[in-house]
C-alpha cells in the first residue's frame, strides 16, 4: 500500500509539471489556445461584422416610342444625335366652320396631300433644333361658285411655308414634376405661295400663308407609369409680308394664334404603343379664308393613333385626325402615316 501512495505523489507531481511546462510554453509563444473559427473571421479590424454594399438601384426609365404624330415633343434629342421624320397625309374637306361655330357644306369636293419632311439636329445637351420642310398638293372639284371662265376644277403642287425650331430643355422631369422645355422660332418662313392667286385656280395655289411666323412657348412631358403625357401652349404672333391691296382675295391674311395641344401614349407591349392627341388653336380676329388657304384657324380636333417600334432606331405610327369644331376655317379630317428614323 505504501508503494501505492508514493507511486500516485510521484504521479501527481510529474502531471504538475507537464501543465506547468506547457503554460510556460504558450505564454512565450504570447498566446492561449482558441477554437478554430472561419478565415473571414479571423480578419482583425471592422471588416469582421461589415454587410457588402447592396447593389445599385438603377431607376426605370419610360419605354422608347414614336412621340406624337401633330403635338412637339419635350425632351430635346441627345447631344449630337440626327434624326428624320417623313408624314404622308390627305385631307378631306366635308365643310367649313363659320363664325357661329356651325359647318356649313364646302361648296365642292376639296383635297389636300400634305407630306412635310422633318430634321432635327442636338446640337448640345438639352438643346435641339429642328426644320419642317413641307410638300403641298392642293386639288378640288365640282365647286359650286366657278371660276372666272367657268373652271370647277383645279389643283396646284409647291412647297409650303418653312418651320425652324430651337427647344431647349429648361427643367428635367422629377417625381413630382414634369419635364419642361422652352420653344422659340418660326412657325412659319414665307416660301410658300401665297400671293398674287390666280383666280382660275380657285384658291387652290395658296400653299403659303405669306407671313412670317414668331413663335415661343413651352412643352411639357410626364411619365405617369404605364401612360407617356405631353402638352405645348405656344404662342404664334405673324407679321404679313404682303399688302391686301383692293382685292383681299388675292393675298393669304394670317393673324395671331394660340396652340394648345395634349397627347397620351400607352404602351400596349415592346413594339405597339396606342396614342391620342387633342389639337387646337385659338383666334381672336374673325377673318373668313377660302378653302386652299394655309393660314390658322381657330379649330378642335383629335386624332387617335397606333405606333409601331420597328427597330431602336425605327418607328412608325399610322392615325386619323378629325376637327370636331372650329370658326372661321376649314373642317377637315385627314387620314396620316408618319416614319421616324434616328441616326
Amino acid at each position: 500500500m505504501e508503494r501505492f501512495a508514493i507511486k500516485g505523489k510521484w504521479f501527481m507531481v510529474m502531471s504538475l509539471v507537464l501543465s506547468l511546462t506547457t503554460m510556460s510554453v504558450l505564454g512565450g509563444l504570447g498566446k492561449w489556445p482558441s477554437p478554430v473559427t472561419p478565415a473571414l473571421a479571423q480578419v482583425a479590424g471592422p471588416l469582421i461584422m461589415e454587410k457588402p454594399p447592396p447593389p445599385e438601384e438603377k431607376k426605370e426609365g419610360a419605354p422608347a416610342t414614336c412621340g406624337p404624330m401633330i403635338s412637339d415633343t419635350c425632351n430635346p434629342i441627345g447631344a449630337g444625335k440626327y434624326s428624320m421624320q417623313v408624314w404622308w397625309a390627305l385631307s378631306f374637306y366635308p365643310g367649313v366652320f363659320s363664325q357661329n361655330w356651325r359647318s356649313v357644306n364646302a361648296g365642292g369636293n376639296f383635297y389636300t396631300f400634305y407630306m412635310p419632311v422633318k430634321f432635327t439636329y442636338g446640337p448640345t445637351k438639352d438643346m435641339e433644333m429642328y426644320v419642317i420642310v413641307p410638300f403641298i398638293h392642293n386639288w378640288v372639284n365640282s365647286v359650286t361658285v366657278p371660276g372666272p371662265n367657268g373652271e370647277t376644277s383645279a389643283s396646284y403642287s409647291g412647297i409650303g411655308d418653312i418651320t425652324a425650331i430651337v427647344k431647349y430643355n429648361l427643367l428635367p422631369e422629377i417625381d413630382w414634376r414634369p419635364a419642361v422645355s422652352g420653344v422659340a422660332g418660326f412657325a412659319s418662313i414665307p416660301t410658300g405661295h401665297a400671293s398674287r392667286l390666280n383666280p382660275a385656280l380657285l384658291g387652290q395655289d395658296a400653299v403659303g400663308t405669306g407671313a412670317l411666323t414668331f413663335t415661343t412657348g413651352v412643352n411639357l412631358y410626364k411619365w405617369l407609369k404605364p401612360v407617356l403625357l405631353y402638352s405645348n401652349i405656344w404662342i404664334n404672333s405673324p407679321v404679313n409680308l404682303y399688302p391686301i391691296g383692293s382685292n383681299p382675295a388675292r393675298n393669304v391674311r394670317s393673324r395671331e394664334y394660340v396652340t394648345f395641344n395634349l397627347a397620351a401614349e400607352y404602351p400596349i407591349n415592346k413594339k405597339f404603343v396606342a396614342l391620342l392627341e387633342m389639337y387646337s388653336n385659338w383666334t381672336w380676329n374673325n377673318l373668313n379664308t377660302a378653302l386652299g388657304y394655309q393660314t390658322p384657324q381657330t379649330v378642335i380636333g383629335v386624332l387617335p393613333a397606333l405606333e409601331f417600334i420597328a427597330t431602336d432606331q425605327m418607328s412608325f405610327a399610322l392615325g386619323c385626325s378629325f376637327d370636331l369644331a372650329g370658326k372661321n376655317g376649314v373642317q377637315k379630317y385627314t387620314p396620316m402615316l408618319t416614319a421616324l428614323y434616328t441616326f
